[in-house]
């Protein structure tokens, strides 16, 4: 795969104090280049967020198809193969197990490099999206879809979903951190694509294990997407206008 080695080099902390703007405009992320993606992330997620909490609240129409449809995928996964059943369930994994595994390798990756930004874009973004998602959990306390015969019993209540917002924060992150070194635009959209797949296929997993109401894990996706786009957006912006400040002293 061919990189920017360019922008790579330029994107560490070495970056050296005697560079001049424009020289720091090319290190900049992508969320810094075009900084409108990820505001109208963020209002997106947040619109649709609150549309479905609202609904969710006040048992609103939106509600209708989650029954209909966890009913569908139960039935499925109940008659599905063995391969089947365990790829679901090795795919949900990647919104927990795996995504943790990944989070700590990257986390002390970063630290031990002194890769202060793209940790703290990992530590607010992804570590915080799991707080907010215990916070708005138990906020609404919605309960589980409840089945005679479960297949992934989970505690605690199901709205939004974790996996959902781990997930979208996650591989999100990786996503964003990473189109700046691919030149090729066939590579950036092999790599949204490979994003969007494991997001989509961990959402799905978690329908089709019985744990979630549709409705739980599009709030996951939103939610993701509002606070992702929020604080990615701003982490990169903040740090672009710092290196224009120091390359604008340096001159």
């Amino acid at each position: 795969m061919k990189t920017n080695t360019t922008n790579a080099s330029l994107s560490d902390s070495t970056i050296p104090a005697t560079a001049n703007p424009q020289t720091y405009s090319s290190a900049a992320g992508f969320l810094a280049r075009y900084p409108a993606v990820g505001w109208i992330l963020f209002l997106l997620g947040g619109l649709i967020f609150v549309v479905l909490a609202y609904n969710v609240r006040t048992n609103g129409p939106l509600l209708a198809w989650d029954q209909p449809i966890d009913q569908e995928l139960h039935a499925r996964a109940t008659h599905d193969n063995p391969i089947d059943f365990y790829a679901m369930k090795l795919s949900a994994t990647f919104g927990r197990e795996t995504a943790a595994v990944i989070m700590l390798g990257l986390g002390l990756f970063w630290l031990f490099k002194r890769k202060w930004h793209q940790f703290s874009m990992l530590l607010l973004g992804v570590v915080g999206g799991n707080l907010w998602f215990l916070t708005l959990s138990n906020f609404f306390m919605r309960h589980r879809p409840v089945w005679p015969d479960p297949l992934d019993p989970l505690p605690g209540p199901g709205f939004p979903s974790g996996h959902s917002i781990t997930s979208t924060l996650l591989y999100g992150l990786i996503l964003i951190l990473l189109l700046p070194t691919l030149t090729s635009t066939g590579w950036r959209l092999l790599a949204a694509l490979d994003a969007l797949l494991i997001v989509l296929l961990v959402g799905y997993s978690r329908l089709y294990m019985g744990a979630h109401f549709p409705t739980d894990v599009l709030a996951g996706y939103s939610f993701g997407l509002a606070w992702g786009g929020l604080v990615y957006t701003a982490l990169e912006v903040l740090r672009l206008r710092r290196m224009r400040k120091s390359a604008a002293a340096a001159t």
